[in-house]
């Protein structure tokens, strides 16, 4: 952890050689981790290539000083992302093939709600604001722990970031429920 922080400091200065043996190091293990989603090669070496760039750009921004996590991480987290955008853009239904995860706060969400539900679910999701749908479904979803979605997004702490969750779910859940009255 502490050479990947290395290498982000490296890469403020605009050491871009670091940024090469960033892209080469991951590139394969990306690509094996992608072909799980069924996208195509060239789908995937676009994602790549945008999720390095992404990643380049967000510590020219300073969206990303510190690391929590390892860099492979943060760009699978990324790509994973980036991938499932892709596979919404294409129209292909990624909700219906996400297993919804486990959680004490979304006992409505189980795996075993009727049809019915679940489509009740992703039209009050759809209809969420952009910030609410995008922390739900990264955390929901994706399965990124808060840490992984507060340097994600940007949030300027992960209390911050769990009251954000809170209210969205809140929100979530006050939307399929107007469903049902």
């Amino acid at each position: 952890m502490i050479e990947d922080q290395q290498l982000i400091e490296d890469l403020k200065q605009k050491k871009l050689i670091v940024l090469d043996r960033i892209y080469l190091a991951y590139k394969e293990e990306f690509f094996l981790f992608a072909r799980t989603f069924s996208v195509s090669e060239d789908d995937i070496a676009d994602v790549y290539q945008e999720t390095v760039i992404s990643f380049y750009e967000n510590i020219t921004k300073g969206k990303l000083n510190q690391l929590t996590s390892s860099i492979k991480t943060y760009l699978f987290a990324i790509g994973k992302f980036k991938i499932y955008r892709q596979l919404k853009n294409n129209k292909l239904s990624f909700v219906d093939e996400l297993i919804i995860h486990s959680d004490e706060e979304l006992k409505i969400f189980e795996v075993e709600v009727s049809k019915k539900r679940q489509k009740v679910l992703k039209e009050a999701l759809y209809n969420l604001g952009a910030k609410c749908k995008e922390v739900l479904e990264l955390f929901y979803y994706e399965g990124l722990t808060l840490d992984e979605i507060q340097n994600f997004l940007n949030y300027s702490s992960k209390d911050v970031l769990k009251s954000q969750k809170s209210r969205c779910l809140k929100q979530l859940k006050e939307l399929v429920t107007k469903r049902y009255e």
